[in-house]
């Protein structure tokens, strides 16, 4: 076994006993999912887990959508130390099923995660077309993609002959083995640690080729330097410090973007290209000194952190370790010294657009999300503001920001559609009124009213009854569910007086099962609002994305369950 592949044995059995799973092939899914999509493992969301008899080799779908955009992630996790292809003939198969069936075909699927799912995928590119969505897929094992098979590749081709034909706005179909799981993992692991280098850069005393730029006691230097110099730096660094306030990890190969780096740095007809076709890399530091002695120009930089350019930074590192790196690659340097962390944090927040990254990803490094880290630990919570921030710690105390934000958003503001529907507003329309002038009880009690809500959902019959009402609700409901049971249970919409929060977090965390009676309650309640009003049973899916339905909930609450 290769050494890579014990490495994520190593990586799944301890995730297997963190998460108390027992199950080593249910927690490669969980994992290599997760992984794909960028997400926590503590984020895995079980209504995205199409997993089971009938899935037609389709383990997980996970949609997103914002502002007439969608991304469709697809995946087939087998825990095997190879590639089949017979899985991949299952794979284009499932990926019929998905795209092409008509819903008359659908509806005599068995399996009905499998079934919502799908409608899902229609209703999304039913509603926004299917030009303004990109599909990503990937068969996942701790295989390696250096033995893949010619009968592999050859269905691969199938697949992508098939799907990838202009429909969408883009498709992409990945085979993710040990080796790109191990670079995704290098990547994450980064710790705190002040960098110190010098930097050699081009400097003509005869032309303006360094630029100083003085404001507010601030300072700003653009210059030119070599690809090699930024590859030293970074291949220097073995476990990516440097990039310890970068909004999100290295791609690896799997990112169209970082393929076209890799590939322009190293082509002698077009590398002396690069420093036009790249947007560059942008550098915070403590100092920034520059010394232009015309015989060994260079910048001393201290403590320096590249919060811009992580993508093109790491592929110029692996193209230089490859031995293809062009001497005469050069790329754009802007350097910032600065001590202000706010100003750090504008400063990501407006030079990362080379590669899509998500509202989450800029804002992880804000003052507010620091801080709020910092206030769950006084309560022994792990706040994690970016995804697989605390790898080694008690699952069960682990909270990432998003399913805090979810939750507060579904049962403190009272809006579960867009908690269920439109998470994506968390990070730019509400970010304000759910993250600023918070108690963090507030947060962890919103939390824990929902994680709780969801687990005794997914383990009732409620999700597998034939009451298609019923079904649908458990599977597809349970923000609004938890948004009923937190009023039940508190009496109140009033989440100001932080005694009482603090004797509710205490009741919550010493009392597993308090809250079941008030769940079943909620559910239905729901259920009551609903067969009250017939015409919201006709298209059940959009009721639920329904801020008149949210206030529908509410009404019920105060009229039948106020103090």
């Amino acid at each position: 076994m290769d050494i890579r592949q014990q490495i994520v044995d190593d990586q799944i059995e301890k995730l297997n006993d963190n998460l108390s799973l027992n199950d080593v092939n249910k927690a490669f899914q969980i994992f290599s999912h997760s992984l794909f999509t960028d997400n926590s493992v503590h984020s895995y969301d079980t209504n995205d887990d199409v997993d089971g008899g009938q899935d037609k080799q389709i383990d997980n779908i996970t949609i997103e959508q914002k502002d007439g955009e969608g991304i469709i992630y697809i995946t087939q996790s087998k825990n095997e130390d190879s590639f089949s292809s017979n899985s991949l003939i299952q794979i284009r198969n499932g990926l019929n099923w998905i795209f092409n069936k008509k819903r008359a075909d659908i509806d005599t699927l068995t399996n009905m995660n499998f079934q919502d799912k799908i409608k899902e995928c229609k209703d999304l590119i039913a509603l926004i077309g299917p030009s303004n969505i990109d599909v990503r897929i990937a068969y996942i094992t701790n295989g390696l993609s250096t033995n893949i098979s010619e009968e592999c590749l050859q269905e691969i081709n199938s697949i992508n002959e098939q799907f990838d034909n202009d429909t969408f706005s883009q498709f992409s179909f990945e085979m993710i083995g040990a080796i790109e799981i191990v670079d995704r993992l290098n990547a994450q692991e980064k710790k705190n640690k002040k960098i110190q280098a010098d930097i050699k850069i081009k400097y003509d005393t005869n032309s303006p080729s360094l630029i100083k730029y003085h404001s507010h006691g601030l300072k700003g230097i653009i210059c030119t330097t070599t690809a090699k110099e930024i590859a030293r730096i970074v291949n220097e660094d073995k476990k990516g410090f440097v990039f310890d306030l970068n909004v999100r990890k290295y791609l690896g190969n799997l990112g169209t973007v970082n393929k076209d780096i890799k590939e322009t740095c190293a082509d002698e007809d077009s590398s002396y290209l690069f420093w036009f076709l790249n947007n560059g890399i942008t550098i915070v530091c403590d100092k920034v000194d520059p010394v232009t002695d015309p015989d060994n120009p260079h910048l001393k930089i201290e403590n320096l952190q590249i919060v811009n350019g992580c993508q093109t930074s790491s592929s110029l590192a692996k193209a230089e370790k490859e031995g293809t790196l062009q001497d005469d690659t050069t790329v754009i340097l802007k350097v910032f010294e600065t001590s202000d962390l706010e100003l750090v944090d504008k400063v990501v927040l407006t030079t990362n657009n080379q590669n899509k990254i998500t509202n989450r990803n800029l804002r992880a490094n804000d003052r507010i999300q620091r801080d709020l880290e910092r206030a769950f630990a006084i309560h022994s919570y792990f706040y994690e503001r970016k995804p697989r921030q605390f790898q080694d710690k008690d699952s069960t105390k682990i909270i990432p920001n998003e399913l805090a934000a979810t939750a507060y958003l579904a049962i403190a503001l009272k809006r579960p559609s867009d908690a269920r529907s439109r998470k994506y507003k968390i990070w730019n329309d509400y970010y304000d009124s759910i993250f600023k002038s918070i108690h963090v009880e507030t947060f962890i009690v919103n939390h824990i009213i929902k994680q709780r809500t969801s687990k005794y959902i997914n383990n009732s019959e409620l999700v597998k009854s034939t009451d298609e009402l019923k079904r649908y609700i458990a599977k597809n409901g349970q923000f609004h569910i938890a948004r009923m049971t937190g009023f039940i249970y508190r009496k109140s919409d009033n989440w100001s007086d932080v005694e009482i929060l603090k004797n509710q977090l205490s009741e919550l965390e010493s009392d597993l099962n308090l809250l079941n009676e008030y769940i079943k309650t909620g559910f239905n309640a729901i259920l009551d609002v609903l067969n009250q009003n017939e015409n919201l049973k006709i298209d059940l899916n959009n009721t639920l994305k329904s801020s008149s339905f949210d206030n529908l909930l509410s009404s019920e609450l105060h009229t039948k369950y106020g103090a």
